[in-house]
C-alpha cells in the first residue's frame, strides 16, 4: 500500500446498513487509505458495497457505523456537506447526467456558479474542454456529442473546481470498447498532469489494468488488493493462465520441440512466467 505520507482518503471499520426489517449489509468494517495522487480501481460483483464506498466517500451518503477521513476531515463533523463536495470532490458517473438544454461549455459551467464570476466560469470550462479534446465541441448540446465526447464533458465538469479528488462510478460502462479505452486514456493523463486522485469504480478488468492499485470487494468486504504492474507484466499475468502459459510453467518437454526453443530459453521463458505473479494464487 502507499506510504503512509499524507492520505486522502481514510476509513475506519466503515459499515452501511440498509433497512429496518431484513438488513442488509452494504460495508462491512471497510478499512482503506487511498494516498494524494493515487489511481485507484474498486471492482467486484454486483451488489459487493462499491457504488456505496464510493457514494459514502463522496458524502452522498452516510455510514450506519465508522469513520471517514477526507483531507484530514471527519466527513460526520462537517455540516456544509454541499460546499465540502463543490471544492473536495469531482464526480463522474456512468450515465454522465449532463443537462441536455445546456451546451457542453455551459454544462461544465455549472459546478461553478456562484463560486466564480460568469467570464472566470467560461474561461476555466473552455480550458478544460481544451483539456479534454473538446475544444471545437464546446457549443455543442449533448444530443449533438458521442457517448465518448459526453463522458469526456463529464471528466470536464467534475475538473471544474479544480477538486483533489475524482469518484468516476462506471464511467466506460456504456461506451464501446474504443471509445472507453480512450476515456481511460484521458484519466490517466489528468491523473498524471493535474496530480488529481481517482477513484474509478469498474467491472471491466481492462479498465483496472489502467490505473495503479486495483481494491477488490465482496460482500461488502475489501477481499483483495492487487497492484499494476507495468503493461508487460499484466499481459503475462493473463498469458500465465492460458494453455500454453500453465504448460509453460509445468515445463511440459513436448513444448520445447513445437516452439523451436533451446532448453536455455525454456527455460528462460518459464522463470519470467513464474515473476509474473497473480494475487490469490
Amino acid at each position: 500500500m502507499t506510504e503512509a505520507k499524507s492520505w486522502l482518503i481514510e476509513t475506519r471499520d466503515l459499515t452501511r446498513i440498509y433497512g429496518d426489517g431484513e438488513q442488509i449489509r452494504a460495508l462491512d468494517n471497510v478499512n482503506l487509505r487511498i494516498g494524494r495522487g493515487e489511481l485507484v480501481a474498486v471492482m467486484g460483483p454486483s451488489g459487493s458495497g462499491k457504488s456505496t464506498l464510493l457514494n459514502i466517500i463522496g458524502a452522498l451518503d452516510r455510514p450506519t457505523q465508522g469513520t471517514v477521513l477526507i483531507n484530514g476531515q471527519d466527513m460526520s463533523k462537517l455540516r456544509k456537506l454541499d460546499q465540502f463536495r463543490s471544492e473536495t470532490v469531482g464526480f463522474v458517473f456512468q450515465l454522465h447526467n449532463l443537462l441536455p438544454t445546456l451546451t457542453a461549455r455551459e454544462n461544465v459551467e455549472v459546478p461553478m456558479i456562484g463560486r466564480r464570476t460568469p467570464g472566470e466560469r467560461r474561461r476555466r470550462a473552455e480550458e478544460l474542454l481544451g483539456m479534454v479534446g473538446l475544444a471545437d465541441r464546446m457549443n455543442h448540446l449533448p444530443n449533438q456529442l458521442s457517448g465518448g465526447q459526453r463522458q469526456r464533458v463529464a471528466v470536464a465538469r467534475g475538473l471544474a473546481n479544480n477538486p483533489p479528488l475524482i469518484l468516476a462510478d462506471e464511467p466506460t460502462g456504456n461506451l464501446d470498447t474504443a471509445a472507453g479505452q480512450e476515456l481511460m486514456a484521458l484519466i490517466r493523463e489528468l491523473h498524471r498532469s493535474q496530480e488529481t486522485t481517482f477513484v474509478v469504480v469498474t467491472h471491466d478488468h481492462a479498465v483496472a489494468r489502467q490505473t495503479e492499485r486495483v481494491l477488490v470487494m465482496q460482500d461488502g468486504k475489501i477481499v483483495r488488493e492487487d497492484r499494476i504492474g507495468s503493461p508487460l507484466e499484466e499481459d503475462l499475468k493473463l498469458w500465465r493462465h492460458t494453455g500454453l502459459g500453465r504448460r509453460l510453467v509445468e515445463k511440459k518437454e513436448d513444448l520445447k520441440a513445437q516452439l523451436d526453443l533451446s532448453r536455455a530459453e525454456l527455460d528462460t521463458l518459464k522463470r519470467v512466467l513464474e515473476r509474473a505473479d497473480v494475487a490469490g494464487d
